[in-house]
């Protein structure tokens, strides 16, 4: 299956990109989602764990399956006050 992921804030800035396309399996959830970006870009690691996860626009946790061609986005926190 092929997705797109996209990263907000300070996490395209640890990535060094903002987009991009994977290809994962069949039956794959955010938290493989979460791992394989945190392989591919370490200094992701920890980053990761206190974001919200949109899929195709709807907030998702990390045992959710992939759909095939869905748009992750990873967005954090944002203070206020």
């Amino acid at each position: 299956m092929e997705i797109t992921v996209s990263l907000f804030y300070h996490l395209k800035e640890k990535a060094g990109v903002d987009s991009l396309k994977m290809q994962i399996e069949d039956g794959a959830t955010i938290r493989d989602i979460k791992n394989t970006l945190e392989l591919q870009y370490p200094a992701l690691r920890t980053h990761l764990d206190n974001v919200l996860i949109l899929m195709n626009q709807q907030i998702v946790l990390d045992e959710d399956r992939i759909k095939n061609k869905s748009h992750i986005q990873f967005l954090t926190p944002v203070g206020g006050g």
